[in-house]
C-alpha cells in the first residue's frame, strides 16, 4: 500500500475486480479485438492460400490429371475427392506443408443442413457471449479464451454456410466445406487444420489456465 492510499483502498480495489467484465473496457477490448482478427486471420489466409496454390500450372494439370483419371475409371469423384488425392501443397518450414483439403463435417464428419449450422453457430455465440458478459473483470484469460473460441468459431460457420472453391480445368466446385491447409504429418499430427481449428484450441487452453489461475487466486485470498 503506498503511502497516499488509505486503508479503505483496498476493500474498494477488491470490489471492481469483483464486477462483471461488461463494466469494464478492457475486457471488451480483449474480447472484441481477439474476436475480430482471428475471424479475419482464419478467412484471409484460407481465401488467400487456396487462390495462390490453386492457380499455380503445376496444381491445374496435376487436379486435371486426377479427375480425368477418376472419369477413365467410370467414377464420378466428387470435388472435394479430386482435391485430396491430386495433393495440392508446397513446404512452409520445419516439416510443415500447406496441403490444400476441404472438410465437410461439423463434428466427426457429421454433416448437418445450412439451416441448423445456423442455428447451431447463432447458439454457440450466444452462449460465448453469455459467458464473457458474466465472467469477472479480473479474469483476462478467461475474456482472451471467449475471443479466440468465438473467433474460430465464427471462421468455421463461414465456410460451412457460404464457402466456395473452384477448381481448376472443370473439375468441379465444392461448397459449403471448411477449408484446411496447415499439413504437420511430419511432426505426428494426421489431421490437416486452418487457423480457425488452432484458435478453438488456444481458446480452451486458455480456459484451463484460467481455472487454474483462479484456484490459486482463491487459495491466495483465503490465506490472506
Amino acid at each position: 500500500m503506498g503511502p497516499d492510499a488509505s486503508p479503505t483502498d483496498e476493500p474498494a480495489r477488491r470490489s471492481d475486480a469483483s464486477e462483471p467484465a461488461r463494466r469494464h473496457v478492457r475486457p471488451w477490448a480483449i474480447f472484441l479485438a481477439l474476436t475480430a482478427a482471428g475471424t479475419a486471420a482464419d478467412l484471409w489466409t484460407k481465401h488467400h492460400l487456396f487462390e495462390a496454390l490453386l492457380s499455380r500450372p503445376d496444381s491445374a494439370d496435376r487436379i486435371k490429371r486426377v479427375h480425368a483419371a477418376f472419369h477413365a475409371q467410370g467414377t464420378a469423384a466428387a470435388p472435394q475427392d479430386v482435391l485430396h488425392a491430386a495433393g495440392v501443397e508446397r513446404p512452409l518450414f520445419a516439416g510443415i506443408r500447406l496441403t490444400l483439403q476441404t472438410n465437410p463435417g461439423v463434428v466427426f464428419g457429421l454433416r448437418l443442413p445450412g439451416a441448423v449450422v445456423a442455428v447451431a453457430t447463432t447458439a454457440a455465440v450466444a452462449l460465448v457471449g453469455w459467458f464473457f458478459l458474466t465472467s469477472p473483470a479480473w479474469a483476462w484469460e478467461l475474456h482472451a479464451a471467449m475471443g479466440c473460441i468465438l473467433g474460430g468459431a465464427l471462421g468455421n460457420a463461414y465456410d460451412r454456410l457460404w464457402a466456395t472453391v473452384t477448381l481448376p480445368g472443370g473439375a468441379g466446385v465444392i461448397r459449403h466445406q471448411v477449408r484446411d491447409f496447415v499439413n504437420c504429418a511430419a511432426w505426428g499430427y494426421p489431421w490437416v487444420f486452418n487457423i480457425a481449428d488452432a484458435l478453438l484450441v488456444i481458446g480452451v487452453v486458455l480456459l484451463v489456465a484460467h481455472s487454474l489461475l483462479a484456484g490459486r487466486r482463491g487459495r491466495r485470498a483465503g490465506a490472506a
